[in-house]
């Protein structure tokens, strides 16, 4: 029985660049949008966080609107549109870079945007550690997988 051996790009293999096609940008800001957004109304079920997916909708119901059934479905809508941009803005500015970290960083750019439209000077330590949490987790997700989509080991 031969053991199994992972593979690493040595010096006499290639590494192929190759550009994302708009469908698996599509697919990523998707599966981005279902699988944060199922964590993140468990979060805010358990009271981790008072911002729903109804939240996203606040721009266009107001604060009393964004629990309703249409809050949560136009929130959905709204989260999968700025995941959806999210994604194309990484593809565009940052694909070429191969540090699976590069994605946290930019997770913490759309947690700085978010906390200054949400007012995170007034969070709580609960709330802020947990939008801290799903937007580094978010944005490392969009990261490592445009970095994966766009470098081919060969």
């Amino acid at each position: 029985m031969k053991a199994m051996k992972t593979r690493h790009p040595s010096h006499n293999e290639q590494v192929v660049k190759k550009r994302i096609s708009p469908s698996k940008i599509f697919e990523v800001a998707f599966w981005g949008t279902a699988i944060w957004g199922v964590l993140r109304m468990a979060a805010h079920f358990l009271n981790f966080t008072p911002y729903g997916i109804g939240a996203y909708a606040r721009p266009l119901l107001g604060m009393y609107g964004e629990n309703s059934p249409t809050g949560i479905v136009l929130g959905t809508v709204v989260m999968f549109a700025g995941t959806l941009a999210a994604t194309l803005l990484y593809s565009l500015l940052f694909a070429n870079l191969r540090f699976w970290w590069a994605g946290i960083l930019y997770g913490l750019a759309f947690l700085l945007g978010a906390g200054f439209f949400f007012r995170m000077g007034n969070w709580n330590q609960p709330t802020l550690s947990t939008e801290v949490a799903w937007f580094l987790s978010l944005g490392l997700f969009i990261g490592m997988t445009v970095m994966m989509e766009r470098f081919d080991e060969v």
